[in-house]
């Protein structure tokens, strides 16, 4: 166990846990196991949660020996590469679990959840992703993990096969409001079969990840060969617009009939989770993001070096997000009038998300099998 002396929690981390926003540690791999650093942030009560992700795993693999060992065992098993990705992925995501077990059980699931995915190749082939994620979860055995799911292809159906399943499900890659709106009827439809088929709603649950930084680098690539002279003003400005409007029909959704129905059998809300899914953010960019995307029940997924950077801030301002939703529409609008509609280049930004997510996984698949 390491034995290093616990760091004080910042004010402003104060102010972030006084708002109800959670903060995950975005690029998890086996070394922060082995160092000692994730056990530190979690029992500093920095980290609530964890998103593995095969780019971070990828890096670990070929510039550290965290995995020689079980790579040595496994190269004598005879499994494919990607099996063995999927036993390194478990490994790590069982001891995360376990690492973060008090915190799930002392906010009874709120928090403490570990996220990591399945093959980006399986995509357009819904009943293929539901049975690995249902044997990845079954691998890790662990009541706090979860499996992350692209929204792009058949997605959104995995997601509702595997929530009615009991298999607690990560939605990712979303960039729109009416995409996340079909997320959130693939939430209460899954938990509706699960309740029908005699399981409680309590036991699953479900993130949706709104991908803030590719979302704005697309927009602003578009306003730069904007002729509208208000262009300039609008850059940066589409990621947060559209996470007030999510946020909003989060909101909504709370305070509807079907989820008053499903709260009343113990279900969970739906968490959103503000990233930048497959894109090493720097620390000062990472805190940039917070500190505009702060609401209620809202959880932000960092890089390990965001925790320890010597600039952290100081103080956040409290809620960016709450009643925002007119401001964000008139923000749309603008866009709409300078020739961009967020909602029609989600379809697009999917299709990247998810061929990032299979360069990364490809890299991974290699490196195991130099190892």
């Amino acid at each position: 166990m390491n034995t290093r002396p616990r760091s004080k929690r910042s004010g402003a981390l104060d102010q972030l846990a006084a708002e109800g926003v959670g903060l995950w540690l975005d690029d998890y791999h086996r070394g922060r196991l082995t160092d000692g650093s994730l056990e530190r942030l979690v029992a500093d009560g920095l980290v609530g949660g964890v998103v593995s992700r095969p780019a971070a795993v990828a890096r670990a693999v070929a510039d550290t020996t965290a995995y020689r060992d079980q790579l040595n065992r496994l190269s004598n098993a005879v499994a494919s590469a990607e099996e063995r990705v999927y036993a390194l992925i478990a490994e790590d995501a069982r001891a995360a679990c376990i690492a973060l077990e008090p915190v799930f059980r002392a906010t009874k699931g709120m928090h403490g959840w570990v996220s990591l995915g399945i093959a980006p190749r399986l995509t357009a082939d819904a009943e293929a992703m539901v049975d690995h994620s249902k044997q990845l979860a079954e691998m890790v055995d662990r009541p706090n993990v979860m499996i992350r799911i692209p929204v792009a292809d058949r997605g959104l159906a995995a997601a509702g096969d595997l929530l009615a399943h009991r298999v607690s499900v990560h939605v990712t890659s979303v960039f729109s409001v009416q995409r996340y709106a079909q997320a959130v009827d693939t939430y209460f439809r899954g938990l509706e079969r699960a309740t029908a088929g005699g399981h409680a709603a309590s036991a699953v649950t479900s993130l949706v990840s709104l991908d803030v930084g590719h979302l704005n680098a697309r927009v602003d690539a578009l306003l730069d060969g904007s002729a509208d002279p208000c262009a300039t003003a609008l850059r940066e400005q589409a990621g947060v617009a559209t996470a007030r409007l999510v946020y909003h029909c989060y909101e909504e959704s709370l305070g509807c009939p079907r989820w008053r129905s499903l709260v009343a059998g113990g279900a969970r809300p739906q968490r959103l989770l503000w990233t930048s899914e497959n894109a090493p953010e720097s620390p000062r960019a990472a805190l940039d993001r917070v500190e505009r995307l702060i609401a209620w029940m809202t959880l932000h997924a960092l890089p390990q070096a965001a925790f320890e950077a010597p600039d952290r801030r100081e103080e956040f301002h409290g809620d960016t997000l709450s009643g925002e939703h007119g401001s964000a529409r008139r923000v749309m609008d603008a866009l709409g009038r300078a020739g961009i509609a967020v909602d029609s280049l989600a379809r697009d930004l999917e299709v990247a998300a998810v061929e990032r997510e299979r360069a990364a996984w490809d890299k991974l698949l290699a490196g195991v099998q130099a190892g």
